[in-house]
């Protein structure tokens, strides 16, 4: 039996070469996009009840990768690709990992000793996703008439599957495929509603439910479900044979 992804309502780009894919250097090749800290609204009105209630968050300043990681960065990483969409290229996100092996290539990250790597919070991805806290629906504030201009979505639209990082306009910090092309696994448990009051760094890892949570969309998405403040969750385990998840990471700034 298929499984469906439950839906709650949600510069230097790394090109492998051959010689590329001999080294185990992949934290450098991750270009990163410096996000500011502040404070914004998070959560959404008038969509999904699970995006709410808007509350206000802050959140320090930090690294964010420029696009999702590719297959390439994923084959030097962790010496395999298994990835529905292989045939899509090295330049291609990663796809079909459960958020354990997103924990395992970060633990690799991390061994290379080029800075302290992890998932973003979900905090973290919503608020750059709306180009550093502002009112964005989609990223980089564009029109439902023009999400396809900084998306890959809608399925037919996308032709049923991924495409190269970075071929669609970035949102107002430079960062690509917030949007669309694939889910990306955040590091926090799934609650909601979510809590209220006034947050600062929130991560979720305890309490809801026994799953973790993924934002952005997919290619297979529709408009209404690659939105800034769209959810989904699935079990950390959990692999989706149809190629629609994978990852960006987050870089510690020094303190």
């Amino acid at each position: 039996m298929k499984r469906k992804l439950v839906l709650l309502t949600a510069t230097c780009t790394f090109v492998a070469s051959a010689a590329t894919a001999q080294t185990s250097n992949v934290a450098s090749g991750i270009e990163m996009v410096r996000v500011p800290g502040g404070c914004f609204q998070m959560g959404t009105a008038g969509y999904e009840k699970h995006e709410r209630p808007i509350h206000e968050v802050c959140v320090d300043s930090f690294d964010i990768g420029k696009y999702e990681v590719t297959q390439a960065q994923w084959k030097v990483a962790m010496g395999m690709n298994s990835s529905k969409f292989s045939a899509c290229g090295d330049n291609c996100p990663v796809d079909q990992i459960s958020w354990n092996d997103a924990q395992e290539f970060i633990r690799k990250l991390n061994a290379e000793g080029k800075g302290v790597f992890r998932m973003p919070t979900e905090a973290e991805w919503e608020y750059a996703c709306r180009s550093g806290g502002k009112d964005e629906i989609w990223p980089g504030g564009v029109s439902a008439a023009y999400v396809h201009d900084i998306a890959w979505f809608d399925k037919a639209a996308a032709g049923d599957r991924t495409h190269p990082v970075g071929g669609k306009s970035p949102n107002g910090l430079g960062i690509h495929d917030m949007a669309g092309n694939v889910w990306e696994w955040v590091q926090d448990k799934f609650v909601t509603p979510y809590p209220s009051g006034v947050a600062k760094n929130p991560r979720i890892e305890s309490g809801g439910e026994e799953k973790r949570v993924m934002r952005g969309g997919s290619w297979a998405q529709k408009l209404n479900y690659v939105r800034c403040g769209v959810r989904s969750r699935y079990e950390p385990e959990f692999v989706d044979p149809h190629g629609r998840v994978g990852l960006r990471v987050v870089r510690e700034i020094a303190r």
